[in-house]
């Protein structure tokens, strides 16, 4: 069993670099769009005519010792040659008191079992994603190498709270080239309660807000090769609740890393009002000069923030500050998908419409950037 298992690991190292580009870049390419309603449930698994998607889970959560701990679980699917899919996992718990961010990850495919979808659930290896209802989850991560972290959450939200970026779901990465878009939602305000584990420590969840963030594309009959190998592409996102009931979503893309990034914002008011910013000047997501090395990559990332808005929807005027909770908050998933990121959780403050506000947030940076974004506080 162990040599199988071996040999089966082994075979999943020929497509991990590509995964890496296809995971990272992938609602980059051209696609034919398919006027579509969303159909809620169902649209919350994975969808089986669509080669490249993700599911992913973060948020700041409330232990019964009044604690705060940040979570990522992150589920994945990507498709090579004739129907075969794999299923890479991340899984990061963060303790906010002690400063330590631990980590856990696998990828798996269909063999045996290992790994599939449904209209029910998500799964691969140890980590599941129970769909209860239209707004209501179970989630299930262990890590599969030494148990280190443990996570068991139960998430609710009102149906309200469903969020659809760009035009009914139809989210446009570029203004320059209109064609290149995905499918994406997102339901943030997602009660949760249950339990993690550090190491021996339980930790039992009594409270706090998770984000679920789902998008797809690259349609299995188009051809999208030309681009597959494009490393150049990256983005900066944030998802941000504050306590005022405002939740915001805002990206940064970049074709290449002397290109000037392209920022689009998403805004849901406490009322329940959304307001969408798609035009150019609208929104301004910009870091600071200084950097955080990690001595694990090497990499450095830009880790505070500002995210500005100019738009004539007065409700939707903001002047936030974004800082991390703590700097080491990388993920390096070279092991399974080939690349490494910074994702984690963030404190805000600022100005929304005259008024102060605080909340927190999640922030991703991914792929290159340049200095075109920049603003020195």
């Amino acid at each position: 069993m162990t040599d199988k298992r071996n040999q089966y690991n082994f075979s999943l190292l020929s497509v991990r670099s590509r995964i890496g580009i296809f995971l990272l870049f992938f609602f980059f390419f051209p696609l034919t769009a398919e006027d579509r309603p969303f159909n809620f449930p169902k649209d919350h698994s994975f969808h089986s005519k669509y080669k490249v998607e993700w599911c992913y889970f973060v948020g700041v959560l409330k232990s019964a010792e009044g604690k705060e701990y940040g979570y990522e679980l992150s589920f994945f699917k990507g498709t090579f040659g004739k129907n075969k899919e794999v299923f890479p996992v991340h899984f990061a718990i963060s303790d906010f008191e002690n400063r330590k961010h631990k980590i856990a990850q696998t990828i798996e495919r269909k063999l045996g079992g290992m790994a599939g979808y449904d209209p029910g659930k998500i799964f691969s290896g140890n980590y599941s994603m129970k769909i209860i209802g239209p707004t209501e989850f179970h989630l299930s991560a262990k890590d599969n190498e030494n148990s280190s972290i443990f996570l068991d959450l139960r998430l609710k939200s009102k149906t309200s709270n469903i969020l659809l970026h760009g035009d009914r779901g139809k989210s446009i990465k570029s203004r320059k080239n209109p064609n290149f878009y995905s499918y994406y939602y997102s339901i943030p305000g997602l009660f949760t309660t249950g339990e993690l584990a550090i190491g021996e420590k339980k930790i039992r969840i009594v409270g706090g807000d998770s984000w679920m963030d789902h998008e797809w594309s690259s349609p299995s009959d188009s051809f999208q090769g030309a681009k597959l190998s494009d490393e150049s592409n990256s983005w900066d996102w944030i998802c941000i609740q504050l306590e005022d009931g405002t939740k915001i979503m805002s990206f940064n893309f970049r074709e290449s890393p002397t290109s000037k990034s392209e920022s689009f914002a998403t805004i849901k008011l406490g009322s329940g009002k959304k307001i969408g910013l798609d035009r150019e000047g609208e929104v301004f997501l910009a870091h600071d000069s200084s950097n955080w090395k990690s001595e694990r990559t090497q990499k450095e990332y830009p880790l505070s923030w500002s995210l500005i808005t100019d738009s004539s929807e007065k409700e939707a005027a903001l002047d936030l500050k974004i800082e991390p909770v703590f700097e080491d908050q990388e993920f390096d998933s070279r092991p399974t998908t080939g690349f490494s990121y910074w994702e984690g959780a963030v404190r805000i403050s600022g100005i929304r419409n005259g008024k102060k506000v605080k909340g927190t947030g999640y922030l991703e940076l991914k792929g290159n950037r340049n200095s075109d974004n920049r603003k020195i506080f």
